[in-house]
C-alpha cells in the first residue's frame, strides 16, 4: 500500500510540474510564434481552464497522498505543497477570471483598450510569476521527495 501511495504522490508532481513546463516552454511559445496575437490568446485562454484543473487536481492528489505517507506532512514538503497549491489556486480561480473578463472588456470596447491594457499585462505578469513560483517549488517538492524514498 504505502509503494501505491508514494506512485500516486510521484505521478501527481511530475503530471503537474511536466504541464507547466510543457504548457510554458513549449505550448504557449508555440501558439503565440503561428497565431496572431489575438488568435493566440483565444487559444491560450481556452486552454487554461484544463491547464489549471490539473493543478487543482494534482495538488489534491499530491495533498492526501503527503497525509498517508508513514513520515506524514511536515517541513519542507509540506511548505512547498502548500505555496504550490496556494498560488495554482489563486492564478486559476482569482487571476484568471479577472484577465478573462479585462481581455472581453478589451474587445468589446476598443476605445478603452488603451486604459485597460496596463492592468491586463499587470494581471498576465502576476500570472507568470505565480506560475514560476509553482515551478520552482515543484522542483523543491520533488526532489525533497525523491531524497525521502531513499
Amino acid at each position: 500500500m504505502v509503494t501505491l501511495i508514494h506512485f500516486i504522490h510521484l505521478l501527481s508532481l511530475v503530471v503537474w510540474i511536466g504541464s507547466i513546463i510543457f504548457f510554458s516552454f513549449f505550448t504557449a511559445p508555440a501558439v503565440f510564434r503561428l497565431l496572431d496575437r489575438k488568435q493566440a490568446g483565444e487559444v491560450v485562454g481556452a486552454i487554461f481552464p484544463k491547464y489549471y484543473a490539473i493543478g487543482y487536481i494534482c495538488s489534491v492528489l499530491a495533498a492526501a497522498t503527503l497525509m498517508l505517507s508513514p513520515r506524514g506532512m511536515e517541513g519542507p514538503p509540506l511548505i512547498f505543497l502548500t505555496i504550490m497549491a496556494a498560488c495554482t489556486y489563486y492564478a486559476g480561480l482569482v487571476i484568471n477570471p479577472q484577465a478573462r473578463v479585462l481581455k472581453q472588456q478589451m474587445q468589446d470596447q476598443p476605445e478603452q483598450r488603451e486604459a485597460l491594457e496596463p492592468r491586463f499585462q499587470s494581471l498576465h505578469g502576476w500570472s507568470v510569476r505565480l506560475n514560476a513560483t509553482v515551478l520552482i517549488f515543484g522542483l523543491g517538492l520533488l526532489w525533497t521527495t525523491a531524497m525521502r524514498f531513499t
